[in-house]
């Protein structure tokens, strides 16, 4: 397992442990399939893309009670300029 796998994976288990998820609800909120952290665990890959966007998720949902572990490089909070404009409906 590569350090962007491990770090997700390490990520995920530690924030479902600590708001009391299971895995598979934090990766589909993270990545968009519940499926994606049992995957990276059984050595599969992810683009740079998804898991980018699954790094920026998990650090601006972080629980406050926890430390973001040292080890792991934390994503800089987005700007407003850097989010997406929302879709007129």
């Amino acid at each position: 397992m590569d350090d962007t796998a491990a770090h997700l994976v390490a990520l995920c288990d530690l924030f479902a442990e600590h708001t009391g998820q299971s895995v598979s609800t934090v990766s589909r909120r993270a990545t968009g399939s519940g499926d994606t952290i049992a995957r990276l665990r059984r050595g599969r890959s992810i683009t740079t893309r998804r898991a980018e966007r699954t790094f920026q998720y998990l650090s601006e949902h972080w629980p406050e009670t926890i430390e973001w572990p040292a080890h792991i490089p934390r994503p800089a909070p987005r700007r407003a300029s850097d989010e997406p404009p929302e879709v007129a409906r």
